[in-house]
């Protein structure tokens, strides 16, 4: 049989029995459709299933089986580092039903579910979900790096609220996987996520109560990429965060512009670092816990104050816009301040350094098993760089050594206890 032949009979028999949209190779819409937010990615599968239903999944599940394919799940895309090659592409962003149990205070959430959407659902009824900076980022697929979220030094790792997930298996068969039902899974898909073939269709996790809540950012510019950039507010935001309580919770980001005509004025040629707070507390409180930090570095903009959970995106500011990047991270057990200097110093290539500060819930114990790095670690600390995307799909590895943003890690690599996977982003150099 032909591999034409193949295709087209695998095409076929899924369109006789899947629920959901089935798309050939060559379907017009077929591109469009597995086009995630990462662009530098490009699949290539023998069929794309856009699935609605739990019992799509087992249909496709089976299908696939049967003839030994790979199946390659995918909801945003956000995390995309491997194209599909042959098999079938499960696009679960259909499955996206939010059920907010708000006696139990827990969500029952579909694979396609975005955190934007649950955190506005759980708000309705004055619950926060343990969400992440992004609001466009899937919440199933967030939760299988542990899940690092936006009050996490207080309210711990997204999984650590997690009660079940509900899985179809590698051979099509759905389950509901707890703690009880099947512990061993259930601890690697809370930190490491779906082994091959695995399909999470649905989540139930516990919501936390909403109470105040403040948050923003503080903006720096550290001075032109030609010239050695100010250090000082990455070694102060270092002091800061040596002995914070476990109601704040922060990261930092220093962005390297190159001199762009496409870019603002004010970011052309220019290194600038924001730190990115949210507080578990009310303004005052933010205010005190701040005053430190603020009488050392004078920002140019200060965006801190009463803060919503849906109004997250704005602490972090991070891109909406799909576009292809790669990027690599180290969780550390200390920021070296020779890595900072070079931080400030770093020049080349577009590079965004975020650092995220660990510890406090974050570092407990887990109460039940679960896979997840970095409860040990102090600071995470990623870079990531934009790519062409054209480049990135025919020649990967030339495309990321063009920006290799993992230099802006190595001063780091002393430190290193380890990496998040699911901070790391996009083709790969080798």
């Amino acid at each position: 049989m032909s591999a034409h032949t193949a295709t087209s009979t695998l095409v076929d028999e899924l369109i006789a029995q899947v629920g959901g949209t089935v798309l050939g190779p060559d379907a017009p819409e077929a591109a469009e459709e597995s086009t995630g937010f990462q662009l530098g990615v490009r699949h290539r599968p023998g069929a794309v299933v856009a699935a609605r239903t739990a019992d799509d999944v087992r249909t496709a599940a089976r299908v696939v089986a049967e003839q030994d394919l790979p199946v390659t799940v995918q909801h945003t895309g956000h995390g995309t580092r491997v194209p599909a090659d042959g098999g079938i592409l499960l696009l679960t962003a259909g499955m996206d039903t939010i059920d907010i149990d708000a006696a139990e205070r827990t969500a029952r959430i579909g694979a396609g579910a975005v955190w934007g959407d649950v955190t506005a659902a759980a708000d309705a009824v004055d619950l926060m979900a343990p969400s992440g900076s992004s609001p466009g980022v899937g919440a199933i697929g967030y939760t299988f790096g542990g899940g690092l979220g936006l009050t996490g030094r207080t309210d711990g790792w997204a999984v650590d609220h997690v009660r079940a997930f509900e899985i179809v298996d590698r051979v099509g068969d759905l389950r509901e996987v707890t703690t009880d039902t099947d512990p061993d899974r259930f601890a690697r898909l809370r930190g490491t996520g779906p082994a091959a073939g695995e399909v999470v269709t649905a989540m139930t996790i516990g919501l936390l109560p909403a109470g105040p809540l403040t948050g923003g950012a503080l903006v720096f510019d550290l001075g032109p990429i030609d010239e050695p950039g100010d250090a000082a507010p990455l070694h102060t935001y270092r002091a800061w965060t040596a002995d914070l309580p476990d109601a704040v919770t922060s990261g930092m980001s220093v962005v390297t512009y190159p001199d762009w005509d496409v870019l603002p004025p004010h970011l052309r040629g220019r290194r600038i670092a924001r730190i990115a707070v949210t507080v578990r507390g009310d303004a005052a409180t933010a205010d005190a816990l701040l005053a430190p930090l603020r009488a050392a570095t004078r920002p140019a903009e200060d965006t801190v104050g009463p803060l919503r959970p849906v109004e997250s995106s704005r602490v972090y500011a991070e891109p909406e816009m799909p576009h292809a990047y790669t990027g690599e991270n180290l969780l550390l057990d200390d920021l070296a301040p020779a890595g900072l200097d070079a931080v400030a110093a770093l020049d080349g290539p577009m590079t965004v350094v975020g650092i995220r500060h660990l510890g406090g819930a974050l570092g407990r114990p887990a109460a039940v098993a679960d896979t997840v790095s970095g409860r040990d670690a102090a600071y995470l600390v990623g870079a990531l760089s934009p790519l062409d995307a054209e480049q990135a799909v025919t020649d990967p590895a030339s495309a990321v050594a063009a920006v290799d943003p993992s230099r802006a890690l190595r001063p780091f690599g002393p430190a290193a206890v380890g990496t998040i996977r699911t901070f790391g982003y996009g083709p790969r150099a080798a």
